[in-house]
């Protein structure tokens, strides 16, 4: 059994190849390889055009294609394995990708060519929530944009939200998408005294503090609104302007999911026009933001250059809990739950 790992900018293929060492103890053939890309911006930019397009928005160079062409397994990150991919790659059982998404990879292709694909949900989980509850609490409390003031030798006390700075206490978070990151949120924010509503036709055996509702009654009750559902056809654009109208002008919207999720322009039309009290934004439609981007000129929005998920021990710790779930795989129990296309 051949296995190959695609190393990229953020995990390289060092880390996979010590990641997946238990594969090499079990008599199947380890190698490596790298994607080469000029630098991280380009690598945001490929991933931006597959988390909207799908993995075919982006064609693997040729001389990658002859590194992995004789994979049994394919083990990667952020390289999408296309219907390109696939067709070069003859013998490919499996895939196993480094992330909790999915998008990367042409699901359907790989079902009519009977290959299995691992994904590694909650990998960064931990990451994702501490960032989201730092979000939250330095948009409501002004903490960035005081920092800001006092770098630049301005002592400001008073902001566009001043009529809305709220305690946690007591509050109510409204949770979309009760995943893996969804419910560490929540059990966060209730550590807080937190009140949490959460919205998720998917999600089963709920802890007792998350009490559930319609997708519409969670954003009309929610002080903070937490956006942390996957993105696919069915969610794109699911916070539009007829929903954003239902937020209460005292209430916050926070994402560090997908910007899909989100209609940017009717989310500017409600900051711009104070209808709600303000955001935090991580992820947007255009990375990283051209000069002039609308929504980074409200006074009334926190942003992030998509860094909920970047921490050292996400990317680091990935390769092993993937390795660890796939290694049945080599001795043909293809029964893990990691499996996203049985």
């Amino acid at each position: 059994m051949k296995v190959i790992g695609i190393g990229d900018l953020l995990i390289p293929s060092q880390y996979i190849e010590k990641g997946f060492s238990i594969f090499r103890d079990s008599g199947a053939e380890l190698s490596v390889v790298d994607w080469q890309l000029k630098n991280q911006e380009e690598l945001q930019n490929i991933n931006l055009q597959i988390e909207q397009y799908g993995s075919e928005a982006y064609s693997v160079q040729d001389e990658l294609l002859e590194q992995i062409k004789y994979a049994d397994i394919l083990i990667t990150q952020f390289c999408p394995i296309n219907k390109k991919v696939m067709d070069a790659c003859a013998n490919l059982k499996a895939i196993g990708i480094l992330r909790g998404g999915c998008e990367n990879v042409n699901l359907e292709a790989a079902y009519e060519k009977n290959i299995l694909v691992y994904n590694t949900p909650g990998r960064n989980s931990s990451a994702v929530a501490d960032f989201t509850v730092g979000m939250l609490i330095a948009e409501c409390r002004n903490i960035a944009r005081s920092h800001a003031n006092l770098k630049e030798d301005k002592w400001v006390r008073e902001y566009t939200n001043k009529e809305y700075i709220p305690d946690l206490e007591g509050r109510t978070a409204g949770i979309i998408g009760l995943g893996t990151i969804g419910r560490k949120v929540a059990k966060r924010l209730q550590a807080f005294g937190m009140k949490i509503l959460g919205y998720d036709p998917f999600s089963t055996e709920l802890p007792e503090y998350i009490k559930t509702d319609s997708l519409e009654n969670t954003v009309r009750n929610a002080d903070f609104l937490l956006l942390h559902s996957r993105m696919t056809a069915d969610t794109k654009h699911m916070i539009n302007a007829e929903i954003l109208k239902l937020m209460k002008p005292a209430a916050y919207l926070i994402n560090t999911a997908r910007s899909g999720l989100v209609d940017e322009k009717a989310l500017y039309e409600v900051l711009d026009k104070r209808k709600i009290a303000g955001a935090a934004l991580d992820v947007f439609d255009e990375e990283p933001l051209p000069c002039g981007y609308a929504l980074a000129a409200l006074p009334n929005v926190t942003i992030t250059p998509h860094l909920a998920g970047s921490t050292t021990d996400a990317f680091l710790h990935s390769p092993y809990l993937l390795a660890q779930e796939m290694a049945p795989f080599l001795s043909g129990d293809a029964t893990s739950k990691y499996i996203i296309n049985k």
